[in-house]
């Protein structure tokens, strides 16, 4: 477990790095759980040494409801902490009443913290406000998806809405899925980091980030992305100002031996960041992925030798 290489190492890069970057989502496939398991592992994992880690379980509004009979496992001290995504534009109002319901039911054994936008609903000017003005008090993410012109489009929807609000909404990127198609490609993942930087849009991700570092998996029969690479390559970008060349290089690196992490820095090959810069980033731009599961990105993460006292130049 990647928590006897922190205490060992006491590591203050790789704790920023990796606090808080996981959603568990493990209700979604691969994993597809059933919800009772699925909480029971959440409920398990926020008592484990590694809770430091876990952010949000991730669960649609359609399926809020069933959160009920597992309202005892959770208290104000250990509250259930989640991302819901709406259904459609069209069920609004249900999803509306679904979350009321959850806030009544938990009270403050229940904590919402971030609403997620699917793709399937419109991203205008029109669907914008309404969201603003119907759910208030949570932050917003909008999953974008599309052509590099799509996403472009939609990113400056979403940056002129941001200027006219107190809430910023931020957007969400799908990484990959369970067939190859679904995986994006370095280019088009490079370009969304690098436009969010440029607009000054918080940044999560979700899907196929089950791995540290980019590799070719047969079960999916693509390369699929690193965690480590997608999150080194948005600390970089939000720090550094690279280029969207480099924040692709960084995607598209398969050779763990040119990550480091060292006590106060990460690096990749000749860029530096510190613990500090890590920090900052992972709080305002670079802010979490959602994953189906929670043991196989830390327990990969352990076993790499990418902790270093000091760094070899």
């Amino acid at each position: 477990m990647l928590t006897k290489v922190k205490v060992y190492w006491k590591e203050d890069s790789i704790s920023h790095f990796m606090t808080e970057l996981i959603d568990y989502a493990g209700i979604f496939p691969p994993a597809a759980l059933p919800l009772k398991e699925a909480i029971l592992n959440y409920h398990s994992y926020f008592h484990q040494e590694d809770s430091w880690m876990l952010e949000t379980f991730v669960i649609p509004a359609s399926r809020l409801g069933e959160l009920e009979p597992f309202r005892d496992l959770f208290n104000e001290q250990y509250p259930l902490r989640l991302s819901i995504i709406l259904s459609k534009s069209d069920e609004l109002k249900t999803d509306l009443n679904a979350i009321k319901l959850f806030s009544e039911t938990y009270q403050t054994a229940g904590m919402i913290e971030a609403i997620e936008v699917p793709p399937s609903f419109p991203i205008d000017s029109e669907i914008l406000d309404k969201l603003d003005i119907l759910i208030p008090g949570y932050r917003l993410y909008c999953e974008i998806t599309g052509s590099i012109e799509q996403l472009k489009s939609s990113l400056n929807r979403i940056k002129k809405k941001n200027q006219d609000t107190s809430r910023p909404i931020g957007i969400k990127f799908r990484m990959g899925g369970i067939t190859a198609n679904l995986f994006p490609s370095t280019e088009k993942a490079a370009f969304v980091i690098h436009e969010c930087k440029k607009r000054g849009l918080a940044l999560k991700f979700t899907a196929g980030l089950h791995h540290p570092i980019r590799q070719y998996r047969n079960e999916v029969g693509t390369f699929m992305h690193g965690f480590v690479n997608v999150f080194t390559a948005s600390i970089m970008a939000h720090s550094l100002s690279i280029s969207v060349e480099t924040i692709q290089e960084i995607l598209h690196e398969d050779n763990p031996k040119n990550f480091t992490f060292t006590t106060n820095e990460l690096i990749w090959r000749d860029l530096v960041v510190s613990s500090l810069e890590i920090n900052a980033a992972r709080n305002v731009f670079s802010l979490s992925y959602g994953s189906c599961s929670f043991d196989e990105p830390r327990e990969e993460l352990g076993e790499l030798a990418l902790f270093h006292e000091e760094a070899v130049r």
